[in-house]
């Protein structure tokens, strides 16, 4: 199966979907269960939202059935895939157990030290904490600037990366199925930034480790999602990490 039929394979039964709030720069969704307890997840909001998609910036009353919401993750439109996305993310059932509070610029920069690591997304730490470290560092973008590659370009340099770090944004536009193929077995892939599912599942996928955010304050992260807060001033968000068992930490 593909990453996002994982994602959307076993979803939780009997959630619905109450609202969804659409930021400048974030999306969170908030459901819920069966129980009528409230869950909630968050998804990057993409650069540009078309002018035909069904979700545009604001607060939408929804009421239904969270797999339907969930499914929107398979959609061609970048923001209304956002939108399933954060409903996945508000459906995963975290062991606190489980998780850890490593930041991952900081696990990175440790990982990677004379080693090659290829990046997919423009993260502002590669600069300060992660070349001064590793031997090679290639860096991927849709629309690349400087030495950046374009993602077309990742069959002759993936290969030859010992750590391969992911955007959790190429889950909403679909790449993530197109990098993985070519990643070395041996390396260890990461999944990082907000939209990034802390889903189990995708240790099956290749993935060794997961660096997220979960919602401990919903109402805060409602104000800062519609105050169109960047991701240093999100209110009511706890970064966490969950790792593949046996991976380094």
């Amino acid at each position: 199966m593909t990453v996002i039929e994982t994602l959307l394979a076993d979803l939780p039964v009997g959630c619905r979907v109450i609202y969804v709030y659409v930021g400048a720069n974030w999306i969170l969704s908030l459901v819920s269960d069966s129980d009528n307890m409230q869950l909630a997840g968050v998804a990057s909001t993409p650069r540009q939202i078309a002018a035909e998609s069904r979700f545009q910036i604001g607060h939408y009353t929804l009421d239904e059935a969270a797999q339907t919401t969930a499914n929107l993750l398979l959609s061609d439109d970048p923001t209304t895939a956002a939108v399933g996305l954060a409903t996945v993310n508000a459906l995963n059932r975290l062991d606190e157990a489980e998780l850890y509070n490593d930041d991952a610029a900081n696990w990175l920069s440790a990982q990677c030290v004379n080693r090659n690591i290829a990046m997919f997304g423009r993260f502002p730490f590669i600069d300060g904490e992660i070349r001064p470290f590793a031997r090679q560092v290639w860096v991927f973008e849709q629309e690349p600037q400087g030495d950046e590659l374009y993602i077309s370009e990742i069959a002759p340099v993936l290969p030859e990366a010992d750590i391969v770090a992911i955007t959790g944004s190429t889950v909403i536009n679909h790449t993530i199925d197109a990098i993985l193929p070519h990643v070395n077995p041996d390396s260890l892939v990461v999944v990082l930034g907000p939209s990034t599912p802390l889903s189990p599942k995708l240790f099956n996928c290749g993935v060794d480790a997961l660096f997220g955010v979960r919602v401990v304050d919903v109402q805060r992260v409602v104000e800062s999602v519609l105050a169109g807060d960047g991701f240093q001033k999100m209110q009511g968000l706890q970064r966490v990490a969950l790792f593949k068992p046996r991976t380094i930490t």
